[in-house]
């Protein structure tokens, strides 16, 4: 008789990662059951040689209990593990990639509510997602027999990974008289943000350091205004030039400037792909990206290649066409030029520095996209069952009314015209379509409008009960 076997809650079993409602569909036995069937897939491929597996955790609440569990459930599966603690995500990929693990465990929420938690896998530093989570389902349904015991060994990369993400900032003299506050939002970067700002010779200050799984000051989402209403209030206070803010595991920046202005995820991507010298290979922007920041860089002879939204869609494209940069709305960044190439806040945020020590002028550059007429991300409430027929349906209709070469979809719906573009899609990971619509001028803008809400409402759908993120 089979002695592991498990079904899992099918809403957990998610595109990008496993993540659920903590007691209602994600239980600590979940976490066993990950932990040693994710330790035998990462196993079979590895049949030469032990296995070792990195895990880590974020600071919820509800993460040491579920680490405990995977790390008993990889141990069970023979894997050997490497445990890094409490930390970002971006740590526990550092780790696999330094460590050439041949596999990685996040326990994180990400930047879900309190009550939510998940995991983020890697295997031999690749995005283990989509059908890969699928399978792992398929294989607890089917059970094991397998009973081992795997070795556990405790690690500190924090030295190493400070060294690694400094290395930008070769003339750090020139922020010296900058003045900068970080927000952790009381989530896992909070730790490693006290130790870095102690090496930036800046006027630093760092908000909510204090990790703490109840998000006491705010939710931490940099890519929702709402949460950095502190954060603003503190620029202001001390007329600082920039204020920086991580999600929950800090894999996603937001960037505020001295005007008290976020700037957007699309156009933060831009200005940071300045710092790209190899021009061999194309950038990525994901799909909700703005037309103006793909001709933006096309000025500069950026080849721009327009991809899936979604961290892991976008890693798997880097290596496939050798990208060195990539970017995206949500504020997931990854560089691959002289880093490895996966979503790392921090990281992100000493690129940006290192251009503004190069005098590169944020106010100069954001000046390109003063007269956009355009809305951020609209999310339209449709259920998990409906969404994706939706999208289909309005193919339909869209290939009737363009030719191909105004259509884009690779990720649901994008029709670039002369006159600005819009973007209509269903999210991977909520029960929403998302829109974007964005004109090159008012009048443009209202007409694209018109012409989203019409399509949206040849299926019962409306504008009006959305929310804005």
């Amino acid at each position: 008789m089979k002695k592991y076997k498990h079904i899992f809650h099918p809403s957990i079993l998610r595109e990008y990662d496993i993540r659920g409602i903590i007691n209602e569909t994600l239980f600590e036995k979940d976490a066993f059951m990950i932990g040693y069937f994710f330790g035998l897939i990462c196993k079979e491929r590895n049949l030469n040689g032990e296995t070792n597996i990195v895990v880590s955790m974020d600071g919820r609440l509800s993460s040491p209990g579920l680490k405990k569990q995977t790390k008993f459930g990889l141990s069970k599966s023979g894997c050997n593990i490497i445990d890094l603690g409490l930390n970002p995500t971006p740590i526990l990929y550092f780790g696999s990639h330094k460590l050439n693990a041949d596999g990685a465990i996040q326990i994180t929420g990400s930047h879900n509510p309190k009550n939510y938690n998940g995991f983020k896998m890697m295997i031999k530093n690749e995005p283990f997602f989509g059908k890969d989570i699928q399978n792992l389902g398929i294989k607890a349904k089917s059970g094991s027999n397998i009973n081992m015991n795997g070795k556990n060994e405790n690690l500190d990369l924090d030295e190493k990974y400070i060294e690694k993400i400094l290395m930008p900032l070769s003339d750090s003299n020139n922020l010296k008289d900058k003045n900068i506050i970080w927000d952790c939002g009381n989530g896992a970067t909070g730790n490693i943000i006290n130790k870095i700002v102690k090496l930036i010779p800046c006027k630093n200050t760092v908000l909510y350091s204090e990790i703490d799984g109840n998000f006491p000051n705010h939710h931490p989402d940099p890519s929702n205004e709402n949460n950095l209403i502190k954060l603003k209030q503190e620029v202001k206070r001390q007329n600082a030039d920039f204020g920086f803010a991580f999600d929950g595991d800090g894999d996603r920046v937001g960037i505020v400037n001295n005007q008290l202005e976020l700037i957007a995820g699309d156009i933060l991507t831009t200005f940071l792909a300045q710092s790209i010298s190899d021009k061999k290979y194309p950038i990525i922007l994901d799909v909700k990206s703005s037309q103006k920041c793909k001709q933006f860089l096309e000025n500069l002879n950026y080849e721009v290649l327009i991809w899936k939204t979604g961290h892991s869609h976008i890693k798997n494209k880097m290596k496939k066409i050798k990208s060195q940069f990539a970017g995206e709305m949500s504020g997931h960044i990854f560089f691959g030029d002289t880093y490895y190439g996966y979503d790392d806040a921090i990281y992100s945020s000493m690129r940006f520095l290192a251009l503004i020590e190069k005098n590169y002028k944020l106010d100069e550059f954001l000046n390109f996209f003063k007269n956009n007429f355009s809305t951020p991300e609209i999310k339209i409430k449709c259920s998990d069952d409906k969404k994706f027929d939706i999208i289909e349906n309005l193919k339909l209709k869209i290939r009737n009314k363009y030719i191909s070469k105004y259509c884009n979809f690779i990720d649901g719906i994008r029709v670039d015209l002369d006159i600005g573009w819009y973007l209509i899609r269903a999210s991977n990971t909520e029960n929403s379509l998302i829109v974007r619509i964005d004109g090159n001028t008012k009048e443009n803008f209202v007409n694209l409008s018109k012409e989203v809400k019409a399509l949206l409402k040849s299926e019962q759908l409306s504008m009006n009960h959305s929310s804005q993120v």
